[in-house]
């Protein structure tokens, strides 16, 4: 029977069905049901209502009477079941089947709660349940090739950030911790043998300093490989800065320099030398070279700011091993040049025998930056997670890792 009711002046379809059947035994003394003097029927369990999925955009509710059983071996009653849903539920397992589903895609909880005609708080414990199984905690025997990284996890992470491993192989996540202090990290990796760590080949990761002694006492045979963007970054940042400082209205070059800050921190080979363009600014006709050209002119600092930048992002561009050295070597005594490039070009020298890795390998933390990306947009469409557990869950869920389907 059918029949359509607004609830909470939502149209939702009403299904009224009954369940009823001869049940083999009784579960409760377990008596073989052979006839009327083993187990006979008893009223019924009126109006048991269950949501079940969505069909064709509206929320449906079966009304279902359950037929009841007397044993007469042990004197009790019991009810008949349905693989429809749970004993004393009232979602049915095909609903529960779906927001599993649907976390494993890019959606908040709140609409996954509105889609399957649920609260949020249902999608919330799924979560819970999920995010406690041992499967989503440990996944397996270490890569012989990860990149480390860190990222702005939860509020009530500990240090506030996480730290996540990147299989480099398979391109995914190998696992998520929820602390990126040394003291932690060095407790994670020693859960795993000295025998399993000392098969590890290659770590990439940042230029953050206390990593490479705590993986180089932790991975004895792993090359430890600095990210190449991290590298230019450094030196782009340092430039930049110069050019913020010049960019005060004193100076008659103020306009210009807040103007065309992108060509100064372009590629030098991709500025273009040939097409004029009037200019309102120098009030004639000029290339992207000459403006470049004109602005690192108007001040020492920049101008070398700007060489040297340029040269490290070609040599490492060029993978020119000697190239990058001789300009490390050449300006680190260089009163000319501003004091954050002076302490780039320092870090870069103290890090001179890992920085050289990443001119011998092809290995990056590429992968790493792209799935911090993707953990990123995450947050954004939850409006951000309070249990680093629930984050963790909903990143392994839509990167693939882990399948509750399956699982079950």
């Amino acid at each position: 029977m059918l029949r359509n009711k607004k609830i909470r002046d939502v149209e939702t379809k009403i299904f009224h069905g009954y369940l009823t059947y001869t049940p083999k035994s009784c579960p409760k003394c377990n008596c073989i049901n052979k006839g009327y003097n083993d187990i006979i029927k008893w009223n019924w369990k009126r109006n048991c209502k269950i949501k079940i999925t969505k069909v064709c955009g509206f929320n449906f509710l079966l009304i279902l009477d359950k037929q009841r059983f007397f044993c007469k071996h042990c004197k009790s009653t019991f009810t008949a079941t349905t693989s429809v849903v749970d004993f004393h539920k009232q979602i049915s397992n095909d609903t529960n089947l779906n927001i599993k589903l649907e976390l494993m895609q890019k959606s908040s909880e709140k609409d996954i709660a509105k889609r399957n005609n649920v609260s949020s708080n249902h999608v919330n414990r799924i979560l819970n349940k999920i995010s406690e199984d041992k499967l989503v905690k440990n996944n397996g025997t270490l890569p012989e090739k990860f990149g480390i990284d860190e990222f702005n996890a939860t509020k009530y992470t500990i240090s506030k950030m996480a730290f996540i491993i990147v299989n480099q192989d398979n391109k995914n996540i190998f696992d998520i911790n929820n602390s990126r202090l040394s003291k932690d990290i060095e407790k994670y990796f020693k859960r795993y043998s000295k025998q399993k760590r000392d098969k590890v080949k290659f770590i990439t990761m940042d230029l953050y300093k206390p990593y490479y002694k705590l993986m180089s006492s932790l991975f004895k045979n792993a090359i430890l490989i600095p990210d190449r963007f991290h590298i230019i970054i450094q030196v782009r940042n340092a430039l930049d800065s110069t050019r913020t400082r010049l960019c005060n209205k004193s100076n008659p070059n103020y306009k210009k320099l807040k103007k065309y800050w992108k060509l100064i921190l372009k590629k030098e080979s991709d500025l273009d030398d040939k097409k004029k363009k009037y200019n309102k600014h120098f009030k004639k006709e000029m290339t992207q070279k000459d403006i470049v050209t004109y602005l690192i002119n108007t001040n020492k600092k920049l101008y070398n700011d700007y060489q040297i930048y340029q040269g490290i992002d070609k040599a490492i561009n060029d993978r020119n091993k000697e190239n990058y050295l001789n300009i490390i070597h050449n300006n680190l005594n260089n009163k000319n040049i501003s004091k954050k490039m002076k302490k780039a070009l320092k870090t870069f020298n103290n890090m001179e025998k890992y920085i050289i890795n990443s001119f011998d390998y092809e290995y990056s933390n590429g992968i790493v930056e792209g799935t911090n990306n993707v953990i990123k947009q995450i947050k954004h469409t939850a409006c951000g997670y309070k249990k680093f557990t629930h984050l963790k869950a909903r990143v392994m869920l839509i990167k693939g890792i882990y399948n509750p389907i399956k699982q079950n």
